[in-house]
Protein backbone atom coordinates (compact mmCIF):
# COMPACT_ATOMS: atom_id res chain seq x y z
CA UNK A 1 0.00 0.00 0.00
CA UNK A 2 1.01 3.46 -0.64
CA UNK A 3 -0.19 6.81 0.53
CA UNK A 4 0.69 10.53 -0.38
CA UNK A 5 3.75 9.34 -1.92
CA UNK A 6 4.97 7.32 0.80
CA UNK A 7 5.94 4.05 -1.28
CA UNK A 8 5.52 0.65 1.08
CA UNK A 9 3.91 0.42 4.79
CA UNK A 10 5.39 0.58 8.09
CA UNK A 11 3.79 -0.32 10.93
CA UNK A 12 3.29 2.06 13.56
CA UNK A 13 5.10 0.59 16.33
CA UNK A 14 8.33 0.10 14.02
CA UNK A 15 8.06 3.82 12.71
CA UNK A 16 8.57 5.50 15.50
CA UNK A 17 11.70 4.40 17.11
CA UNK A 18 13.19 4.80 13.40
CA UNK A 19 12.20 8.48 13.49
CA UNK A 20 12.94 9.17 17.18
CA UNK A 21 16.39 8.21 16.62
CA UNK A 22 16.56 10.09 12.97
CA UNK A 23 15.40 12.87 14.71
CA UNK A 24 17.74 12.46 17.33
CA UNK A 25 20.84 12.43 15.02
CA UNK A 26 19.42 15.30 13.06
CA UNK A 27 20.60 19.03 12.88
CA UNK A 28 17.01 19.93 14.76
CA UNK A 29 18.46 17.82 17.75
CA UNK A 30 21.08 19.46 18.16
CA UNK A 31 18.87 22.93 18.22
CA UNK A 32 16.93 21.43 20.85
CA UNK A 33 19.74 20.09 23.51
CA UNK A 34 18.77 16.76 23.86
CA UNK A 35 21.24 14.54 25.38
CA UNK A 36 23.53 12.95 23.15
CA UNK A 37 22.91 9.52 24.50
CA UNK A 38 18.96 10.03 23.56
CA UNK A 39 18.48 7.02 21.17
CA UNK A 40 19.68 4.18 24.62
CA UNK A 41 16.38 5.71 26.02
CA UNK A 42 17.99 6.59 29.14
CA UNK A 43 15.99 10.29 28.83
CA UNK A 44 12.31 8.58 28.68
CA UNK A 45 10.73 11.91 28.94
CA UNK A 46 11.96 13.27 25.83
CA UNK A 47 10.98 10.07 24.06
CA UNK A 48 7.44 9.96 25.58
CA UNK A 49 6.83 13.65 24.76
CA UNK A 50 8.01 13.33 21.16
CA UNK A 51 6.03 9.84 20.59
CA UNK A 52 2.89 12.53 21.66
CA UNK A 53 3.80 14.76 19.32
CA UNK A 54 3.80 11.96 16.47
CA UNK A 55 0.90 10.48 17.29
CA UNK A 56 -1.13 13.73 17.17
CA UNK A 57 0.68 14.65 13.69
CA UNK A 58 0.54 11.32 12.12
CA UNK A 59 -3.23 9.87 13.63
CA UNK A 60 -3.07 7.57 10.38
CA UNK A 61 -1.00 5.08 11.74
CA UNK A 62 -3.56 4.05 14.32
CA UNK A 63 -5.82 4.01 12.04
CA UNK A 64 -7.49 0.96 9.35
CA UNK A 65 -6.02 0.30 5.94
CA UNK A 66 -6.36 2.54 2.92
CA UNK A 67 -9.05 0.52 0.31
CA UNK A 68 -8.10 2.96 -2.11
CA UNK A 69 -4.96 1.10 -4.51
CA UNK A 70 -2.42 3.87 -5.40
CA UNK A 71 -4.22 6.20 -3.55
CA UNK A 72 -1.59 9.07 -4.08
CA UNK A 73 -1.34 8.02 -7.66
CA UNK A 74 3.02 7.85 -7.23
CA UNK A 75 2.89 4.30 -8.84
CA UNK A 76 3.34 3.80 -12.52
CA UNK A 77 3.84 1.24 -15.58
CA UNK A 78 5.73 4.08 -17.61
CA UNK A 79 6.15 7.62 -16.72
CA UNK A 80 3.27 9.46 -18.58
CA UNK A 81 4.41 12.03 -22.05
CA UNK A 82 1.36 12.93 -22.56
CA UNK A 83 -2.71 13.96 -21.56
CA UNK A 84 -5.14 11.08 -22.13
CA UNK A 85 -2.28 8.57 -20.41
CA UNK A 86 -4.50 7.38 -17.22
CA UNK A 87 -3.98 3.50 -17.80
CA UNK A 88 0.04 4.01 -16.91
CA UNK A 89 -1.27 4.61 -13.11
CA UNK A 90 -0.90 1.19 -11.40
CA UNK A 91 -4.46 0.51 -10.66
CA UNK A 92 -6.13 3.00 -12.22
CA UNK A 93 -7.86 2.65 -16.04
CA UNK A 94 -10.53 5.11 -18.17
CA UNK A 95 -14.18 4.40 -18.00
CA UNK A 96 -15.38 8.00 -19.36
CA UNK A 97 -12.87 9.47 -21.41
CA UNK A 98 -9.73 9.62 -21.05
CA UNK A 99 -8.52 10.92 -17.87
CA UNK A 100 -4.90 12.52 -17.53
CA UNK A 101 -1.70 10.96 -15.56
CA UNK A 102 0.43 13.51 -14.33
CA UNK A 103 3.70 11.81 -12.76
CA UNK A 104 7.75 12.02 -13.20
CA UNK A 105 8.24 15.49 -15.21
CA UNK A 106 4.85 15.77 -17.06
CA UNK A 107 3.07 18.35 -16.02
CA UNK A 108 1.68 20.06 -19.00
CA UNK A 109 1.05 23.24 -20.24
CA UNK A 110 -2.32 23.32 -22.31
CA UNK A 111 -4.32 25.61 -23.81
CA UNK A 112 -6.93 25.43 -20.80
CA UNK A 113 -4.39 26.51 -18.10
CA UNK A 114 -1.41 24.71 -16.09
CA UNK A 115 -2.40 21.92 -14.77
CA UNK A 116 -0.86 18.33 -13.14
CA UNK A 117 0.78 19.92 -9.95
CA UNK A 118 0.02 17.15 -6.88
CA UNK A 119 -0.63 17.84 -3.74
CA UNK A 120 1.68 15.73 -2.58
CA UNK A 121 4.59 13.36 -4.32
CA UNK A 122 4.98 13.42 -8.01
CA UNK A 123 1.31 11.70 -8.80
CA UNK A 124 -2.32 13.28 -9.60
CA UNK A 125 -5.16 13.08 -12.29
CA UNK A 126 -6.58 15.44 -13.83
CA UNK A 127 -10.64 15.49 -15.51
CA UNK A 128 -12.37 17.71 -17.58
CA UNK A 129 -15.17 18.40 -17.81
CA UNK A 130 -17.05 20.68 -21.03
CA UNK A 131 -19.65 22.13 -23.00
CA UNK A 132 -20.41 20.15 -26.66
CA UNK A 133 -18.04 22.58 -28.35
CA UNK A 134 -14.78 21.41 -27.48
CA UNK A 135 -14.37 17.70 -27.51
CA UNK A 136 -18.07 16.39 -28.68
CA UNK A 137 -19.61 19.24 -31.17
CA UNK A 138 -23.07 18.49 -31.91
CA UNK A 139 -23.26 15.68 -28.67
CA UNK A 140 -24.03 16.24 -25.00
CA UNK A 141 -21.38 17.76 -22.83
CA UNK A 142 -18.97 15.86 -22.06
CA UNK A 143 -17.01 14.58 -18.60
CA UNK A 144 -14.25 11.72 -17.94
CA UNK A 145 -14.14 9.27 -15.41
CA UNK A 146 -11.43 7.16 -14.30
CA UNK A 147 -11.64 3.58 -12.27
CA UNK A 148 -9.71 0.46 -10.50
CA UNK A 149 -10.38 -1.95 -7.94
CA UNK A 150 -10.47 -1.79 -4.29
CA UNK A 151 -7.90 -3.36 -1.85
CA UNK A 152 -11.21 -4.79 -0.50
CA UNK A 153 -14.79 -5.43 -1.11
CA UNK A 154 -17.10 -3.26 0.71
CA UNK A 155 -19.49 -4.92 3.22
CA UNK A 156 -23.36 -3.72 2.83
CA UNK A 157 -23.87 -1.93 6.35
CA UNK A 158 -20.74 -0.75 6.86
CA UNK A 159 -20.33 2.80 7.37
CA UNK A 160 -16.80 4.37 5.67
CA UNK A 161 -15.10 7.36 5.41
CA UNK A 162 -14.16 8.85 1.85
CA UNK A 163 -11.34 11.80 1.57
CA UNK A 164 -9.83 13.49 -1.21
CA UNK A 165 -8.51 16.76 -2.00
CA UNK A 166 -9.19 18.66 -5.29
CA UNK A 167 -7.98 21.48 -7.45
CA UNK A 168 -9.24 23.59 -10.29
CA UNK A 169 -6.74 24.20 -12.60
CA UNK A 170 -8.84 26.16 -15.59
CA UNK A 171 -8.66 29.66 -16.94
CA UNK A 172 -12.02 29.31 -18.45
CA UNK A 173 -14.40 29.16 -15.22
CA UNK A 174 -18.07 29.49 -16.30
CA UNK A 175 -19.51 32.72 -14.79
CA UNK A 176 -22.73 30.45 -13.68
CA UNK A 177 -22.23 28.76 -10.52
CA UNK A 178 -20.94 24.94 -11.12
CA UNK A 179 -23.62 23.48 -9.56
CA UNK A 180 -25.46 21.41 -12.11
CA UNK A 181 -23.22 18.63 -12.14
CA UNK A 182 -21.35 17.05 -9.86
CA UNK A 183 -17.69 15.71 -8.77
CA UNK A 184 -18.32 12.31 -6.95
CA UNK A 185 -17.19 8.41 -6.25
CA UNK A 186 -19.18 5.78 -7.71
CA UNK A 187 -18.94 2.58 -6.42
CA UNK A 188 -20.29 -0.53 -8.03
CA UNK A 189 -19.76 -4.18 -8.54
CA UNK A 190 -17.35 -5.46 -10.93
CA UNK A 191 -19.97 -7.90 -12.06
CA UNK A 192 -22.17 -4.90 -12.99
CA UNK A 193 -19.89 -2.70 -14.49
CA UNK A 194 -22.35 0.40 -15.73
CA UNK A 195 -21.91 1.16 -19.38
CA UNK A 196 -21.74 4.77 -19.55
CA UNK A 197 -21.61 7.75 -22.09
CA UNK A 198 -19.86 10.23 -23.10
CA UNK A 199 -21.36 11.80 -19.85
CA UNK A 200 -21.56 10.11 -16.48
CA UNK A 201 -25.62 10.29 -16.43
CA UNK A 202 -27.95 7.54 -17.06
CA UNK A 203 -29.40 7.19 -13.92
CA UNK A 204 -25.43 6.98 -12.21
CA UNK A 205 -25.38 8.79 -8.85
CA UNK A 206 -22.05 8.83 -6.88
CA UNK A 207 -22.54 7.61 -3.19
CA UNK A 208 -20.02 10.83 -2.06
CA UNK A 209 -20.31 13.34 -4.14
CA UNK A 210 -20.09 17.56 -3.75
CA UNK A 211 -20.50 20.75 -6.12
CA UNK A 212 -17.53 21.39 -7.94
CA UNK A 213 -18.02 25.12 -7.39
CA UNK A 214 -16.84 24.42 -4.22
CA UNK A 215 -13.16 23.54 -5.54
CA UNK A 216 -10.62 26.33 -5.09
CA UNK A 217 -8.26 27.46 -8.05
CA UNK A 218 -5.00 26.73 -8.09
CA UNK A 219 -5.61 25.64 -4.16
CA UNK A 220 -6.08 22.01 -2.96
CA UNK A 221 -9.19 21.72 -1.46
CA UNK A 222 -10.33 18.64 1.16
CA UNK A 223 -13.74 17.37 0.94
CA UNK A 224 -14.34 14.07 3.55
CA UNK A 225 -17.38 12.60 3.47
CA UNK A 226 -19.43 9.72 5.18
CA UNK A 227 -21.95 6.58 3.61
CA UNK A 228 -23.03 3.41 4.20
CA UNK A 229 -22.08 0.89 1.87
CA UNK A 230 -25.10 -1.03 0.56
CA UNK A 231 -23.85 -3.88 -1.62
CA UNK A 232 -20.46 -5.39 -1.95
CA UNK A 233 -18.83 -3.03 -4.42
CA UNK A 234 -15.33 -4.06 -5.28
CA UNK A 235 -14.63 -1.04 -7.71
CA UNK A 236 -14.81 2.55 -8.09
CA UNK A 237 -15.49 5.56 -10.37
CA UNK A 238 -13.99 8.57 -10.03
CA UNK A 239 -14.89 11.63 -11.68
CA UNK A 240 -17.61 14.39 -13.43
CA UNK A 241 -21.52 12.96 -12.97
CA UNK A 242 -25.15 14.60 -13.10
CA UNK A 243 -26.54 15.09 -10.26
CA UNK A 244 -30.15 14.71 -9.18
CA UNK A 245 -31.75 17.10 -11.27
CA UNK A 246 -30.41 16.99 -15.00
CA UNK A 247 -29.32 14.43 -17.41
CA UNK A 248 -27.36 17.26 -19.12
CA UNK A 249 -25.83 19.80 -17.45
CA UNK A 250 -27.12 23.32 -18.47
CA UNK A 251 -24.69 25.71 -16.38
CA UNK A 252 -21.85 24.79 -19.29
CA UNK A 253 -22.63 26.72 -22.11
CA UNK A 254 -21.07 26.52 -25.67
CA UNK A 255 -17.34 26.92 -25.40
CA UNK A 256 -17.22 27.08 -21.64
CA UNK A 257 -15.12 24.13 -19.52
CA UNK A 258 -13.87 23.35 -16.33
CA UNK A 259 -10.32 21.06 -15.29
CA UNK A 260 -9.69 19.64 -11.93
CA UNK A 261 -7.13 17.39 -10.41
CA UNK A 262 -7.51 14.85 -7.65
CA UNK A 263 -5.04 13.77 -4.90
CA UNK A 264 -4.59 11.26 -1.88
CA UNK A 265 -7.78 9.90 -1.72
CA UNK A 266 -8.37 7.68 0.97
CA UNK A 267 -11.10 5.37 1.98
CA UNK A 268 -11.73 3.95 5.73
CA UNK A 269 -14.35 1.52 7.44
CA UNK A 270 -14.88 3.10 10.31
CA UNK A 271 -17.69 1.23 11.92
CA UNK A 272 -18.85 -2.30 11.25
CA UNK A 273 -21.67 -3.77 9.78
CA UNK A 274 -24.58 -5.10 12.24
CA UNK A 275 -23.33 -8.48 12.34
CA UNK A 276 -24.71 -11.13 10.05
CA UNK A 277 -25.10 -14.96 11.62
CA UNK A 278 -24.65 -18.35 10.64
CA UNK A 279 -25.90 -21.02 13.16
CA UNK A 280 -27.72 -24.18 13.25
CA UNK A 281 -29.19 -25.98 15.83
CA UNK A 282 -30.28 -30.10 15.98
CA UNK A 283 -33.06 -31.87 17.56
CA UNK A 284 -30.06 -33.65 19.91
CA UNK A 285 -27.07 -34.20 20.32
CA UNK A 286 -26.76 -37.75 21.62
CA UNK A 287 -28.68 -40.00 20.14
CA UNK A 288 -28.34 -43.85 19.90
CA UNK A 289 -26.98 -46.20 16.68
CA UNK A 290 -30.03 -46.32 13.78
CA UNK A 291 -31.61 -43.00 15.42
CA UNK A 292 -32.11 -39.42 13.32
CA UNK A 293 -31.58 -36.51 14.19
CA UNK A 294 -33.00 -32.98 12.53
CA UNK A 295 -31.22 -30.15 11.83
CA UNK A 296 -31.98 -26.65 11.40
CA UNK A 297 -30.87 -23.23 10.14
CA UNK A 298 -31.21 -20.43 12.72
CA UNK A 299 -29.40 -17.46 10.31
CA UNK A 300 -30.01 -14.77 10.11
CA UNK A 301 -32.13 -13.76 6.53
CA UNK A 302 -29.18 -12.72 4.70
CA UNK A 303 -27.46 -16.03 4.96
CA UNK A 304 -28.44 -18.32 2.02
CA UNK A 305 -27.00 -21.10 -0.43
CA UNK A 306 -26.70 -23.41 2.10
CA UNK A 307 -24.17 -26.65 2.23
CA UNK A 308 -24.16 -28.97 4.66
CA UNK A 309 -22.07 -32.19 5.55
CA UNK A 310 -23.12 -34.46 8.10
CA UNK A 311 -19.99 -36.71 8.71
CA UNK A 312 -21.00 -40.30 9.82
CA UNK A 313 -24.42 -40.05 9.01
CA UNK A 314 -26.74 -40.88 6.17
CA UNK A 315 -27.18 -38.39 4.13
CA UNK A 316 -23.64 -37.16 4.31
CA UNK A 317 -24.21 -33.81 2.22
CA UNK A 318 -27.01 -32.04 1.98
CA UNK A 319 -27.89 -28.24 0.45
CA UNK A 320 -30.75 -25.82 1.27
CA UNK A 321 -31.40 -24.27 4.04
CA UNK A 322 -33.36 -27.56 5.66
CA UNK A 323 -34.24 -28.78 7.90
CA UNK A 324 -32.66 -32.38 7.06
CA UNK A 325 -32.91 -35.26 8.90
CA UNK A 326 -30.20 -37.43 9.31
CA UNK A 327 -29.56 -41.17 10.28
CA UNK A 328 -26.32 -42.36 12.16
CA UNK A 329 -25.82 -45.90 11.82
CA UNK A 330 -22.86 -46.60 13.79
CA UNK A 331 -21.65 -45.36 17.64
CA UNK A 332 -18.69 -42.22 17.33
CA UNK A 333 -18.49 -38.59 17.71
CA UNK A 334 -18.91 -36.52 14.52
CA UNK A 335 -18.19 -33.26 13.31
CA UNK A 336 -21.36 -31.34 11.69
CA UNK A 337 -20.65 -28.08 8.92
CA UNK A 338 -22.55 -25.67 7.41
CA UNK A 339 -21.54 -23.40 4.89
CA UNK A 340 -23.80 -20.14 4.39
CA UNK A 341 -23.65 -17.56 1.42
CA UNK A 342 -24.20 -13.84 1.70
CA UNK A 343 -23.81 -11.00 -0.78
CA UNK A 344 -19.87 -10.44 -0.37
CA UNK A 345 -18.82 -14.22 0.15
CA UNK A 346 -19.34 -17.46 2.22
CA UNK A 347 -19.31 -18.18 5.89
CA UNK A 348 -18.87 -21.56 7.89
CA UNK A 349 -20.06 -22.99 10.24
CA UNK A 350 -17.74 -25.89 11.75
CA UNK A 351 -19.01 -27.55 15.35
CA UNK A 352 -16.36 -30.16 16.09
CA UNK A 353 -17.50 -33.36 17.26
CA UNK A 354 -20.93 -32.31 17.80
CA UNK A 355 -23.00 -35.13 17.94
CA UNK A 356 -22.49 -38.46 19.86
CA UNK A 357 -23.92 -41.65 18.64
CA UNK A 358 -24.12 -44.17 21.64
CA UNK A 359 -23.76 -48.33 21.05
CA UNK A 360 -26.62 -50.16 22.50
CA UNK A 361 -25.10 -51.20 25.85
CA UNK A 362 -23.27 -54.64 25.99
CA UNK A 363 -21.67 -56.53 29.34
CA UNK A 364 -19.91 -59.46 30.17
CA UNK A 365 -18.43 -60.40 33.63
CA UNK A 366 -15.02 -62.13 33.93
CA UNK A 367 -14.16 -63.50 37.44
CA UNK A 368 -12.76 -67.29 38.55
CA UNK A 369 -15.75 -68.95 39.15
CA UNK A 370 -14.42 -72.08 40.82
CA UNK A 371 -15.14 -72.95 44.80
CA UNK A 372 -13.28 -70.54 47.19
CA UNK A 373 -12.44 -70.44 50.95
CA UNK A 374 -14.38 -68.29 52.81
CA UNK A 375 -13.21 -64.85 53.45
CA UNK A 376 -11.00 -65.18 50.81
CA UNK A 377 -11.64 -61.79 48.44
CA UNK A 378 -12.85 -62.33 44.61
CA UNK A 379 -12.77 -59.62 42.27
CA UNK A 380 -15.56 -59.38 39.60
CA UNK A 381 -14.83 -57.39 36.36
CA UNK A 382 -17.69 -56.29 34.23
CA UNK A 383 -16.61 -54.94 30.54
CA UNK A 384 -19.28 -52.95 29.10
CA UNK A 385 -19.52 -49.57 26.89
CA UNK A 386 -21.42 -48.08 29.33
CA UNK A 387 -21.83 -47.67 33.17
CA UNK A 388 -22.59 -50.35 35.32
CA UNK A 389 -24.11 -50.90 38.32
CA UNK A 390 -24.13 -54.62 40.81
CA UNK A 391 -26.73 -56.13 42.80
CA UNK A 392 -24.26 -54.59 45.67
CA UNK A 393 -25.40 -51.09 45.31
CA UNK A 394 -21.66 -50.55 44.28
CA UNK A 395 -21.10 -48.81 40.77
CA UNK A 396 -17.66 -49.43 38.35
CA UNK A 397 -16.14 -51.66 36.87
CA UNK A 398 -15.32 -53.93 39.60
CA UNK A 399 -16.49 -54.82 42.91
CA UNK A 400 -14.25 -56.85 45.38
CA UNK A 401 -16.53 -59.90 46.81
CA UNK A 402 -15.24 -62.15 49.70
CA UNK A 403 -19.18 -64.29 50.28
CA UNK A 404 -21.37 -66.77 48.65
CA UNK A 405 -23.75 -65.30 46.51
CA UNK A 406 -25.30 -64.19 43.00
CA UNK A 407 -23.40 -61.17 41.79
CA UNK A 408 -25.66 -59.01 38.90
CA UNK A 409 -24.04 -56.49 36.69
CA UNK A 410 -26.17 -53.98 34.83
CA UNK A 411 -25.36 -51.59 32.02
CA UNK A 412 -27.49 -49.08 31.03
CA UNK A 413 -27.46 -45.70 29.32
CA UNK A 414 -30.08 -43.85 27.26
CA UNK A 415 -30.07 -46.63 24.33
CA UNK A 416 -31.50 -49.21 26.83
CA UNK A 417 -29.97 -51.82 29.84
CA UNK A 418 -28.83 -55.10 29.83
CA UNK A 419 -27.30 -57.63 32.73
CA UNK A 420 -25.35 -60.10 33.65
CA UNK A 421 -24.83 -62.72 37.05
CA UNK A 422 -22.06 -64.46 38.59
CA UNK A 423 -22.44 -66.75 41.20
CA UNK A 424 -19.87 -67.53 43.71
CA UNK A 425 -19.50 -70.19 45.54
CA UNK A 426 -17.50 -70.60 48.83
CA UNK A 427 -16.80 -73.72 51.62
CA UNK A 428 -14.68 -73.24 54.62
CA UNK A 429 -11.15 -74.30 53.82
CA UNK A 430 -8.09 -75.32 56.06
CA UNK A 431 -5.89 -72.45 56.30
CA UNK A 432 -2.21 -72.94 55.09
CA UNK A 433 0.17 -70.40 57.00
CA UNK A 434 3.84 -70.19 55.92
CA UNK A 435 6.26 -69.09 58.24
CA UNK A 436 9.78 -68.07 57.25
CA UNK A 437 12.71 -69.81 59.21
CA UNK A 438 15.45 -66.59 58.87
CA UNK A 439 15.88 -63.14 57.30
CA UNK A 440 18.38 -60.28 57.21
CA UNK A 441 17.27 -56.47 58.02
CA UNK A 442 19.95 -55.60 56.46
CA UNK A 443 18.99 -52.49 54.41
CA UNK A 444 19.25 -54.23 51.17
CA UNK A 445 15.19 -53.88 51.07
CA UNK A 446 15.48 -57.87 50.15
CA UNK A 447 13.70 -60.11 53.45
CA UNK A 448 14.12 -57.14 55.31
CA UNK A 449 10.79 -58.27 57.89
CA UNK A 450 10.16 -61.20 59.56
CA UNK A 451 6.47 -61.90 59.44
CA UNK A 452 3.48 -65.10 58.81
CA UNK A 453 1.85 -65.41 54.76
CA UNK A 454 -1.29 -66.69 54.23
CA UNK A 455 -4.36 -66.15 51.88
CA UNK A 456 -7.03 -67.20 54.80
CA UNK A 457 -8.53 -64.01 56.74
CA UNK A 458 -7.22 -65.59 60.19
CA UNK A 459 -9.45 -64.14 63.77
CA UNK A 460 -7.26 -63.27 66.81
CA UNK A 461 -4.15 -63.23 65.03
CA UNK A 462 -1.40 -63.02 67.53
CA UNK A 463 2.68 -62.41 66.38
CA UNK A 464 4.80 -62.67 69.65
CA UNK A 465 8.98 -62.76 69.13
CA UNK A 466 11.18 -64.20 71.91
CA UNK A 467 14.81 -63.79 72.57
CA UNK A 468 16.91 -66.25 73.93
CA UNK A 469 16.35 -65.55 77.36
CA UNK A 470 13.20 -65.91 77.04
CA UNK A 471 11.98 -62.00 76.76
CA UNK A 472 9.60 -61.22 74.71
CA UNK A 473 11.10 -58.65 72.27
CA UNK A 474 8.29 -58.14 69.75
CA UNK A 475 4.26 -58.57 69.31
CA UNK A 476 1.82 -57.81 66.70
CA UNK A 477 -1.77 -58.33 65.99
CA UNK A 478 -2.62 -58.01 62.13
CA UNK A 479 -1.15 -60.44 59.71
CA UNK A 480 0.72 -57.95 57.56
CA UNK A 481 2.61 -56.23 60.47
CA UNK A 482 5.49 -58.03 61.09
CA UNK A 483 9.47 -57.24 63.06
CA UNK A 484 12.21 -55.14 61.86
CA UNK A 485 14.76 -57.51 63.88
CA UNK A 486 14.97 -53.56 66.10
CA UNK A 487 15.23 -54.27 69.90
CA UNK A 488 16.09 -50.73 71.75
CA UNK A 489 16.86 -49.64 68.57
CA UNK A 490 19.55 -52.84 67.45
CA UNK A 491 19.38 -55.24 64.81
CA UNK A 492 20.83 -58.73 66.67
CA UNK A 493 22.11 -61.43 65.08
CA UNK A 494 20.78 -64.83 65.96
CA UNK A 495 18.32 -67.11 67.05
CA UNK A 496 14.99 -66.18 68.19
CA UNK A 497 11.46 -67.74 68.78
CA UNK A 498 8.61 -67.13 66.66
CA UNK A 499 4.87 -67.58 68.51
CA UNK A 500 2.04 -67.71 66.09
CA UNK A 501 -1.59 -67.95 67.51
CA UNK A 502 -4.69 -67.63 65.20
CA UNK A 503 -8.89 -69.10 65.26
CA UNK A 504 -9.14 -70.85 61.42
CA UNK A 505 -10.99 -73.56 59.90
CA UNK A 506 -10.30 -76.75 60.55
CA UNK A 507 -12.72 -80.18 60.34
CA UNK A 508 -15.80 -78.07 59.46
CA UNK A 509 -15.44 -75.41 62.04
CA UNK A 510 -13.16 -72.59 63.86
CA UNK A 511 -10.53 -73.92 66.09
CA UNK A 512 -7.55 -72.01 68.00
CA UNK A 513 -3.75 -72.55 66.17
CA UNK A 514 -0.37 -72.49 67.94
CA UNK A 515 2.74 -72.50 65.91
CA UNK A 516 5.91 -72.00 67.10
CA UNK A 517 8.88 -71.44 64.57
CA UNK A 518 12.65 -70.68 65.54
CA UNK A 519 13.67 -67.78 63.50
CA UNK A 520 17.67 -66.65 62.36
CA UNK A 521 17.97 -63.19 62.48
CA UNK A 522 21.08 -62.84 59.35
CA UNK A 523 22.97 -59.95 58.55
Amino acid sequence: MSSSGIRGFIPAGNLIPVIICQFANSPIHQSTNLPGNFCTFDRLFYMLRLLVLLLFLFPAWCGAQNLFINPGFENYSTCPDYTSQINRCTGWDSAVGTADYFNCTYYAPSTIGNYGIPRTGSGSVGVICAAPSIFNPGFDWYGEVFEGALVQTLIPGARYRLTSYWVSASTNLPVTPLDCYSLGFYFYKSANTPSLPLRACSGVRPQVRFAPNLVQVNNYSLFTDEFVADSCYDRVMIGLFCNDSTETPTCLQIGEYDYFNVDDIELLKIADAPAGNSNFVSSAVAVCEGDTVSYQNTSTPDRTGFAWNFAGGNPAVATGAGPHVVVYPNSGTFDVTMITQFECGTDTVAKPEYISILETPEISLQTDTGILCTGTPRLITAQSNASVEWSTGETGPAILVQQQSVYIATAANQCGEISDSVFLEYENCPCDIWIPNAFTPNGDNKNEIFRAYTSCILENYQLEIYDRYGAKIFSASAIDSGWDGLYNDKAIEGIYVAVIRYDGWENGKIQQHKLLEKVSLLR
